[in-house]
Order: structure tokens, then sequence, then C-alpha cells
């Protein structure tokens, strides 16, 4: 404890005598001590960290501004304007110069003209504690271009300094304004998501309405997309391929008119699994160039489904003499899939139903079915509609049936019920799900 102890004054004494050696590395001091420990010697080694700045730089002694706020967004349409307040006050112990000036960012998605902004009130100065507020009215243009815009008001010309020239000076006193330029889009696209269970070896024809509210044409050219993203969560192979699906859609949506893309699926012959793609719709709509992808696409996803050949079996033992009754639900999302025409395939679920116990087969009465469903409006399945896109299509009317349910009941027939029994279900309809 005793040595511990001096070890530690020792260091401290030599490093405030300033007895060590000193060698300099490339702006870092490293400096060497030797200190005696009862007897012995030992080399200790430090490296300094000591601020050094590149030749020829300025001093670095800003104007200290507080600027609130310091940045903002807005969203404008072409031939808005907007006024925006910011406040500016002089946090330093001198008297700072004030002249604001527009300043263009040359790396904005669009160039954001200076004549776009009208400043006010106009100062020289500003005094030590003192505060003023700036008002600035940004008018776009009726002819402006939709997108992202973005523009710097400096309030001083001092940048902040770097060893090697930038082409985008950082004003050290600046309000940094983005504003997004858009415009309603004409298109409504009903529905965005078509999903449907299907079979090999089959056809299904699917309908996207599109209405066109603005008073230009506007044109599409519909196609699928051939990228990898739809690969599923594990990369599995898809069920098919793009080329399943043809289309037939006009070039051009009439302003205050209607329109329709025609999609036919044809699934191959043993085709097993989903299918993820997507339908760009490449909607020739300025307003919707900066959309998301799901904005103007149709998201298409498709299982392969298999009838089985085997039955579902479920063992069960009975202890009590009364009745077996049996219950046998079917679910379907979209009972006729996701603006999926009629098909002569799509038929009521239907179940074969055995029952064994001691004394053989029993037989099943059948004494009761319910079915059970949801209609939407606007959309189909159990999607709902985007807001506002509530039209009739084709004559097709606004209603469509979404989720639904079947269900079969049953009591068996068995003489004494106590015993062990198998419950054997077999669907025989491509639309089925079932589950006791």
């Amino acid at each position: 404890m005793t040595v511990s102890t001096s070890t530690v004054l020792v260091l401290l004494l030599v490093c405030a005598a300033g007895v060590p050696a000193t060698a300099a590395r490339g702006g870092l001091s490293v400096q060497e001590f030797e200190v005696t420990v009862t007897g012995a010697t030992r080399t200790f080694q430090a490296t300094v960290h000591t601020p050094t700045h590149p030749e020829g730089l300025p001093d670095t002694n800003f104007s200290k501004l507080l600027i609130r706020p310091r940045s903002d967004w807005i969203e404008m349409m072409p031939g808005d304007n907007d006024e925006i307040a910011v406040t500016v006050k002089n946090i330093d112990n001198r008297t700072i110069s004030i002249d604001p000036k527009v300043i263009v960012s040359p790396y904005s998605e669009c160039v954001f003209n200076e004549d776009w902004i009208v400043m006010g009130p106009v100062i020289a100065e500003l005094e030590p504690d003192s505060e003023e507020e700036f008002s600035f009215m940004v008018e776009i243009p009726g002819d402006a271009e939709c997108g992202h815009y973005n523009v710097q008001v400096a309030f001083t010309d001092e940048v902040e300094q770097t060893p090697n020239p930038t082409p985008c000076p950082h004003y050290k006193n600046a309000f940094s304004l983005m504003v997004e330029v858009w415009t309603p889009p004409a298109i409504r696209v009903l529905p965005s998501h078509i999903y449907d269970r299907v079979e090999s070896d089959r056809g299904y024809d699917y309908h996207i309405h599109i209405e066109n509210v603005g008073e230009e044409d506007v044109g599409i050219d519909p196609a699928i997309r051939d990228d990898r993203r739809y690969y599923g969560s594990y990369s599995t192979v898809q069920a098919f391929e793009n080329d399943a699906i043809t289309i037939d859609a006009p070039s051009v949506v009439p302003a205050g008119g209607n329109a329709t893309i025609n999609l036919h699926l044809s699934v191959p012959a043993g085709a097993k699994g989903r299918y993820h793609g997507e339908l760009d719709l490449n909607i020739d709509d300025p307003a919707m160039a900066h959309e998301w992808d799901g904005e103007t696409s149709v998201h298409l996803s498709f299982e392969v489904w298999t009838e089985p050949t085997e039955p579902f079996v479920k063992a069960f033992t009975t202890e009590t003499d009364v009745p077996i009754t049996i219950e046998i639900v079917s679910n379907w999302w979209s009972r006729y899939g996701m603006c999926r025409s009629g098909s002569s395939h799509d038929e009521d679920p239907f179940f074969d139903v055995t029952l064994a116990g001691p004394n053989g087969a029993a037989v099943l009465n059948l004494t009761g079915v319910v079915i059970r469903g949801s209609v939407n409006l606007g959309g189909s399945g159990c999607i709902p509609p985007p807001p506002g896109l509530l039209w009739e299509t084709g004559g097709d009317g606004v209603y469509n049936e979404g989720c639904g349910e079947y269900r079969e009941h049953y009591i068996a027939a068995t003489g004494s019920s106590i015993g062990d029994w198998e419950l054997g279900i077999l669907p025989t309809t491509s639309k089925s799900s079932s589950t006791l």
C-alpha cells in the first residue's frame, strides 16, 4: 500500500514540474518520463493531443447568432405563397452586421430560384442581446416543377473553414428551408392489392379500375416489374414466372373518364407454392412522380392451392352416452378473389365427412348450414379501399363480397356413443380451408 501511494505522488510531482521530454508526432506530442519506485526505475510514455490548425486559415471567431427555428419544411402547390417568420438574436458581446441573402443548394433535387423568396425587414446590424423577427414570403410560380427544393437564408457571410475548397460552403448563421412542391394526383386506382388462391392448369381474370379526375388525358403503360424483391421472406422459388400473366390495357385514361386494366393469369400445370409480384402502372402523372412505389403500382399475390387426396383425421374418446355433434367451418378471404370475374371454378365448399366408432361407421345427418360474409364498399376482399375511392366500376356496383364463412352442422346416429372414434374430413373444392 505504501509503495503504490508513493508512486502516485511521484507521478503527479513529475508531471506538474514539467520534467518529461517531448517529441512531436504529426500534431501530437509524445512525452516520456522516468519514475523511481523503491530502487527500481520505470519509464512511462503518454500521448498528449494538442489542437493544430492548417497554416493559412483565418481566425475562427464567428459571430454568435441564435436563430429560431434553424430549419423548416413546408408543402406548397404551384402558384401558392406562404409566409415564414424567423427570429434572430444576437448572443455575442459585440454588434453584428446583418445582411440576409438567399443561398441555393446545388445538391437539391430541384433548383430553387432565389427570386421566389421576398425578405423583410432589412436591417444593417444587430446590437448585443437584441433580437429581430424576419419575415420571408415564399412564392412558388404556377409553372414550377413538382419535387423537393432546398434553400438557405444566410444572415452573415461567415462560413465554416475547411482545409480544402468545397463547392457548397457551410454558412455558420443560416436558416435552412426545404420546400416540397406537389399537385393532387389526377388518377385513382382500385384495387392496390390483388390476392387470390388459384389452382394449377387453370385460368383466372382480374380487373383493375382507373379513374382520371383531372382535366387532361393521362398516359399509362402497365407492366410487370422484373425485379427480385418479391421472392418472399426466404427467397423461395416463385410458383410461376411473370409471363404467366398477360395484360390488356389502354394507353390513355381520358380526362374525366375511366379505364380498365384486364389481367389474365394462366397457372402452369404442376405449379406449386406462391407468387409475389408488382404491376407497375407507369402512370404519366407528374403528381405521382414522387410518391412511394405502392402508390402507382398494384401488388400481386397468388397462392397455388392443391386439393388434398387424403382426409384430415381426428381421433377422440367419449365417456358419456350423449349424441355426437360435428361442426365444420370453411373460411375464405375473398370468395371470388380480389377483383376476379366470375368463374366456373368458384364453387361452394363441400366436404366428404366420415365417422367410425366402436360399432363401425356412423351415419351423419346434416342438420344445418350457415353462410356468413362481409360486404365492402369500393374495394374487394378484406382490404378496405383508400379514402375517396367509392365509385361504380363498369356497372358492377360498389358492393364487393369480402371475408366469408361456411359452416356445416352434423349429428351422428351412433347407437351408444361411448368409446373411441375417428373423424375424417376431406375438402373437395379449391376454395375451402376446413377447421373443426
